[in-house]
């Protein structure tokens, strides 16, 4: 570490840099909704005619500046434009790009990402309650502790090398759902008339504030939410969001924990869960919208939701098919799981010089 050293932000990083791109221009724009909490990739992306916002290009990270997006970890690096495009997004990003000679894109986007860079813009924000913002001069004037160059890539390929591999562990998992997807449509599309509590029941889920930490996954609308020491069932469940984002159906097939707002699933026939997750996900839940501020869906709504239930011998022929792919998405969720964990370890340690890059491989 006798090559480290200390620099102003400012000096280390080029935040917001000046771009050109004409007013009314199409160009590629990234929402903040796009961005994925903790998720190097930007997943999506839509053309839109250019009336402000910030301005990027390939290789720059793009963080947001307002709570709760920033809490949140909605930071990400761009990779989808081509050699001299400008994209733009958000006007409640943050753009950093490295400065020739002296930072790399892949360190900035992990140092964006650190607990000790986090930390700085969180307790920076100021502004009215919900509406808070990080000051950029707080950002400008911090001072990093930073190795040279060479290290700093060194550094940003091993971070990287882990994403690459859950970014690959995701697009795998989504090709096999998407076969999935088309065997459900092949097979299960004949059958008899049949409404949703014909093949399941709907049950609440509970608070989960008073549960201690444990390894069992806490389900949210947008996900897992935490790992906790209880679960309030084990086995095949369809998830449905009972409030907020009402169409983010989930299938799990483990010991689980749902909270409150959150509905889970007990199947009363065999071979029915994936029948259920499939039809259930077809549907636009968030259009049949029984609440008023806050989105919401009630069991009776979902009771009376009408199905085509398949014959006994198609349901255990579409169990048969699909069942190994369900279990190999599950099989690289928890590996991607493990490789995130892996990088949120070595990542701090990393960035501030505890532990040098020729030690990682004795870290793994």
């Amino acid at each position: 570490m006798n090559d480290w050293y200390h620099i102003k932000a400012a000096d280390f990083i080029n935040f917001n840099p000046r771009e050109s791109l004409s007013r009314n221009t199409m160009a590629k724009k990234v929402a903040m909704e796009k961005l994925q909490p903790f998720t190097r990739t930007v997943t999506d992306y839509e053309i839109a005619s250019f009336r402000g916002g910030t301005k990027f290009r390939n290789g720059d990270t793009i963080m947001a500046r307002i709570t709760p997006c920033l809490e949140n970890g909605k930071t990400a690096q761009v990779n989808f434009l081509e050699n001299n495009e400008v994209g733009f997004g958000s006007t409640e990003f943050i753009v950093m790009r490295a400065r020739p000679s002296v930072s790399d894109s892949d360190f900035i986007y992990y140092l964006a990402t650190s607990p000790f860079f986090r930390k700085i813009a969180i307790q920076s924000m100021v502004g009215s309650s919900g509406r808070q913002r990080v000051q950029q001069d707080v950002l400008d004037t911090t001072e990093l502790f930073v190795p040279p160059l060479s290290v700093q890539i060194k550094i940003g390929r091993n971070l990287r090398a882990l994403d690459d591999k859950i970014a690959s562990n995701s697009k795998i998992n989504h090709h096999l759902e998407q076969m999935a997807q088309a065997i459900f449509t092949e097979l299960c599309s004949v059958g008899k008339p049949a409404i949703l509590s014909d093949i399941l029941d709907v049950c609440y889920g509970k608070d989960h504030k008073r549960l201690e930490d444990g390894q069992i996954p806490c389900y949210g609308s947008g996900g897992i939410m935490r790992y906790v020491d209880k679960a309030i069932y084990t086995g095949e469940s369809v998830l449905i969001p009972r409030k907020g984002s009402l169409n983010n159906v989930m299938y799990t097939n483990e010991a689980f924990w749902t909270v409150d707002t959150m509905f889970y699933t007990h199947m009363k026939h065999p071979n029915v869960a994936k029948l259920a997750y499939f039809t259930v996900r077809s549907l636009d839940l968030a259009g049949m919208n029984v609440g008023s501020a806050v989105p919401s869906m009630t069991t009776s709504v979902l009771n009376s939701l009408e199905i085509i239930l398949p014959n006994d011998e198609t349901l255990a022929k579409f169990e048969k098919i699909v069942d190994p792919m369900f279990l190999q998405i599950r099989a690289n969720e928890l590996e991607s799981a493990k490789l995130a964990n892996l990088r949120d370890t070595l990542l701090p340690r990393l960035m501030s010089g505890e532990l040098s890059v020729s030690e990682i491989s004795d870290a793994k």
